[in-house]
């Protein structure tokens, strides 16, 4: 299947975007790749604006890092920058996880359509879409918290991206990790606050100490 054949609605720096991100966590381009522009316009079919912009949103995440007069090229990820990522996590989230209590108690929907998302990835093998359900279910708690400033903290650590690494380097198992965020539901959904920092804590913690190289 060439590049263009994966792209569906998204503007094309987005869709180049995604590819790279891909083949950055799956080790097609292993760290130190110079990502040239040209090289990636003429291989995806579009002009080098769309890679251009590309190559800058992904350096924001620290997947790529630019290089002053040689260009850009593929960081590598240690495991102390991946856990460094989720302490800071478990901080943010199980703080959230009790200012979120009311509302998800109210209405745990939103959760639970996360989890049903992460189920159906796992039956389809989709490890981009077990990430993006993922990232879902834990944005859910952090924004029902009320705290604008927590949740573009949290952004800023691209969840999404990192979890993807985690589910590809981490020897995760996509069922396990689905099935690890139910009692957090069922917290929410019958629970205390106290318990549900309790088991977004602990969930954090040991994603925390994986291996992500």
């Amino acid at each position: 299947m060439t590049a263009p054949a994966m792209f569906d609605k998204e503007s094309l720096s987005e869709r180049v975007k995604r590819v790279i991100v891909d083949r950055v966590i799956d080790g097609t381009y292993p760290p130190g790749t110079h990502l040239v522009e040209l090289h990636l316009a003429e291989e995806f079919d579009v002009s080098q604006a769309p890679v251009r912009e590309a190559l800058r949103e992904l350096s924001s995440t620290r997947l790529v890092e630019n290089r002053p007069r040689r260009g850009t090229f593929v960081r590598k990820i240690s495991s102390e920058e991946m856990a460094e990522i989720y302490m800071v996590r478990t901080a943010l989230e199980g703080e959230a996880a009790i200012h979120a209590f009311p509302t998800l108690h109210r209405d745990p929907a939103p959760l639970r359509a996360a989890l049903e998302g992460m189920r159906a990835a796992v039956q389809s093998d989709s490890a981009r879409g077990l990430a993006k359900y993922s990232t879902e279910f834990h944005r859910v708690i952090i924004e029902a918290s009320g705290n604008r400033l927590m949740l573009e903290i949290w952004d800023s650590l691209f969840v999404e991206v990192r979890t993807m690494a985690t589910i590809i380097r981490g020897h995760v198992d996509p069922k396990a990790a689905a099935e690890a965020h139910a009692p957090i539901l069922a917290a929410y959904e019958t629970g205390d606050a106290a318990l549900c920092r309790e088991l977004v804590t602990r969930h954090q913690q040991e994603y925390s100490i994986l291996p992500h190289e």
